[in-house]
């Protein structure tokens, strides 16, 4: 039998709240397993596992996946996940349906924009990134955060002038430090087969020193040694760059043509390691959601 999932602690917050209900409405579409769940997304069952975990806020596009492996509606989700990656709390309610008391969950969205009437399902709902036009719109700042800030700023202003108004001196502050733009992303080392079929490779998935295939044979010997990764494995990301193109399918099989799973791709992501190893690995092999370069900027020389 699988593990069971490690008890979400009652006073967890708005976060453990999240994946508690994330949990019921797994158990209301009668428990699928994990690995079930990922046969019908596409999503790895570890990405799955650890959004209801309770531990992390997960990405947008695994939460969409777990509520529509449950059958659900993931627009009913998009609200209340987008006010807790914005640090408030949540407020209006939406009714999980069909559950036995009828519990309502907190969510920060208004009533539906454009659904049928019955309280169909709400448009905005990002489909592989952001919210559909005309549909829901990051919250801004509060306004008392904003005067808190405002307050903070002018303090710390009057603070530096009187420093340097006591050493004689006005101190020059050096340029800003910006932060790297990274994203997480997560592997998927698996092949399409026949019309069908998605299953791991045989073969880990490993970054390499260029943007090339088969970095792993003798007369290349290019594959950056000790990061070959199964699906479900995560790596950073920082940009990418366009190198050899890449199929996850075999293109001598006519079956596989029609086979939904099948993609291509000359991208190559820039990946690290947490030790420091960086090396390339290709988009075909990492999930969906992850695909599309993420916003990352095109690597530099």
């Amino acid at each position: 039998m699988p593990r069971p999932q490690r008890e979400l602690d009652p006073d967890g917050g708005p976060l453990v709240e999240f994946a508690r209900d994330l949990r019921g409405l797994r158990t209301h579409a009668g428990t699928p397993k994990f690995a079930t769940m990922a046969r019908r997304t596409g999503r790895s069952k570890t990405a799955l596992a650890d959004a209801s975990a309770g531990q992390h806020l997960p990405r947008w596009e695994t939460v969409e996946d777990f509520v529509r492996a449950c059958g659900a509606d993931s627009a009913d989700w998009y609200d209340r996940w987008l006010a807790l990656r914005s640090g408030e709390s949540p407020g209006s309610a939406v009714v999980i349906p069909g559950a036995d008391d009828e519990r309502a969950v907190p969510a920060t969205g208004g009533p539906a924009v454009g659904g049928p009437a019955g309280g169909g399902p709400a448009v905005g709902g990002p489909a592989g990134g952001g919210p559909a036009a005309g549909g829901l719109v990051e919250p801004a700042p509060p306004r008392r955060g904003r005067a808190v800030l405002v307050a903070a700023v002018v303090a710390g202003v009057l603070v530096v002038g009187a420093v340097g108004f006591v050493l004689g001196r006005v101190t020059v502050p050096g340029p800003p430090v910006l932060p790297q733009t990274v994203e997480a992303i997560e592997v998927q080392n698996m092949v399409a087969l026949g019309p069908d079929r998605l299953v791991e490779d045989r073969t880990p998935a490993y970054l390499s020193t260029e943007a090339l295939a088969y970095c792993a044979s003798p007369d290349r010997s290019c594959k950056v040694p000790g990061t070959e990764m199964a699906s479900g494995a995560a790596v950073v990301a920082n940009c990418w760059t366009p190198g050899q193109m890449m199929w996850n399918w075999d293109l001598s099989d006519p079956t596989a043509q029609s086979n939904p799973y099948r993609v291509r791709s000359d991208r190559w992501y820039r990946a690290s390691f947490p030790d420091g190893r960086t090396g390339y690995l290709s988009e075909v092999y990492v999930v969906r959601g992850d695909r599309g370069g993420r916003e990352l900027p095109q690597c530099t020389p």
